[in-house]
């Protein structure tokens, strides 16, 4: 089984989740898949579904709202009818999207099944959609030139595009395909005129490439001047930087980040899901880092006390609460967690653990033992110090972590609900809830 790769926005990226309740042994009920489906996509639609209709909508008929205000009935009566047929049309896209996302969980759930230490043959981060005969130069230079290339959105047509970009888009294979030029040629030179001479030519081209030289280097410098300086040389990390928006929507406004942040913080889509599951009166998060679920936690629990050993990170976290309004509303406390949890008296209603991962070296393991990789304690120890203050605990964890282990972290008799968080149509992580106060359903 393949997976579909599919890119829609980098700021904006569609958000899709899947989940399941296991008790102690990793079982998969035979009917699972459908009971997953109707679930995910009723939660998506409601979600954000709607939103991205709306969005297409207005960009298609801008003069709706004034039209709508002064139409006739027969008029009301026809655009209630071009509306219909909008959104037939769009659900039939998303749900083309979301299919292939179904695909990719089933894929990602059957390996995270497997025993810990089975290695997948068939696995390469660095493919870009289904063209698995890039070279290491071609890869350098999508990643590179990321930002400029073409996505499609929720708010464009696939009808405008070439035949070649729609198969990539829709993560088909394109060796079959006709491939067209047309998105990338150079436009045409008007022919000589008879009064020009080889010389006017030769001395107008020579200027007007020294310009054009001159505005290209200029426009390159003005936006590389924005990327950190420790990312600009670091292909791996420059990917992050493309993706900035999707982490944080308001980036711009003065979020900061140091190195690790970059790829350890959550993308913003998964940490509101995350802060909606666990809305309750007072809520620690274990390791808050730069804030990015702390921000959302805010939004959803009367109380935020924000934990991390690192002060930089801290400071950083609050400066960014602050940008989101509710840097009031969180306690930033610099401490060990596994020291408070060992000292305090506090009993909050949930913990949400989001321990380091040991760096982006995490994607090269097909799967992840969540057991020896996480710092600064394997699953099992952190779970033992969460739980002396709560059996309600949410664990953020790597794509590829290993679901057996996963599910192993449940009390005997009790379940765990597994929650697999997709951008688009990529895994991103793995979001476990324990305690039954936190799990959707019981048996």
């Amino acid at each position: 089984m393949h997976s579909h790769y599919l890119s829609t926005s980098r700021s904006n990226p569609q958000f899709y989740t899947f989940s399941q309740v296991f008790e102690k042994a990793a079982i998969l009920d035979p009917l699972w898949k459908e009971d997953v489906q109707q679930s995910a996509w009723l939660d998506f639609w409601k979600r954000e579904g709607h939103e991205f209709l709306e969005q297409k909508w207005h960009k298609q008929y801008p003069e709706y709202k004034q039209a709508i205000e002064l139409a006739t009935p027969e008029e009301r009566a026809a655009w209630q009818k071009l509306w219909e047929k909008h959104a037939s049309d769009q659900s039939a896209h998303f749900w083309h999207i979301f299919s292939c996302v179904l695909e990719n969980y089933e894929r990602d759930l059957s390996n995270g099944l497997k025993d810990v230490g089975h290695t997948l043959t068939d696995i390469d981060e660095h493919f870009t959609y289904l063209d698995i005969n890039q070279t290491d130069a071609t890869i350098a230079s999508v990643e590179c030139n990321e930002e400029d290339q073409d996505y499609l959105t929720a708010n464009d047509d696939p009808d405008f595009l070439d035949e070649e970009q729609q198969l990539r888009l829709l993560g088909l294979p394109t060796s079959f395909g006709v491939k067209s030029a047309t998105s990338r040629q150079k436009p045409k030179q008007k022919p000589p005129s008879e009064s020009e001479s080889d010389s006017d030519m030769s001395n107008e081209k020579d200027e007007m490439h020294a310009v054009k030289a001159r505005a290209i280097r200029k426009k390159k410098r003005q936006k590389n001047s924005k990327i950190p300086q420790f990312m600009r040389d670091d292909n791996l990390l420059l990917k992050y930087w493309f993706k900035r928006f999707s982490l944080f929507s308001r980036f711009d406004q003065g979020i900061v980040l140091d190195r690790e942040s970059w790829f350890s913080v959550t993308p913003e889509k998964i940490a509101k899901q995350t802060a909606r599951r666990l809305a309750c009166d007072v809520i620690v998060d274990a390791f808050c880092g730069c804030g990015g679920n702390a921000i959302q936690f805010a939004n959803t629990c009367g109380r935020v006390i924000a934990i991390d050993i690192d002060l930089n990170k801290l400071t950083m976290a609050k400066q960014n609460a602050a940008i989101y309004g509710v840097a009031h509303k969180i306690e930033f406390v610099h401490a060990d967690f596994l020291q408070f949890a060992s000292t305090t008296r506090l009993r909050p209603d949930v913990i949400f653990l989001s321990p380091p991962w040991g760096g982006p070296d995490y994607q090269k393991q097909a799967n992840f033992d969540i057991e020896q990789n996480l710092l600064p304690l394997g699953a099992t120890q952190l779970m033992e110090h969460a739980r002396r203050l709560t059996d309600n605990i949410g664990f953020f964890l790597p794509r590829s972590s290993n679901i057996k282990q996963v599910i192993a972290l449940t009390h005997a008799g009790e379940q765990c609900e597994v929650e697999h968080n997709y951008l688009d149509t990529r895994l991103v992580a793995i979001t476990a809830y324990y305690g039954k106060s936190l799990v959707k359903s019981q048996k």
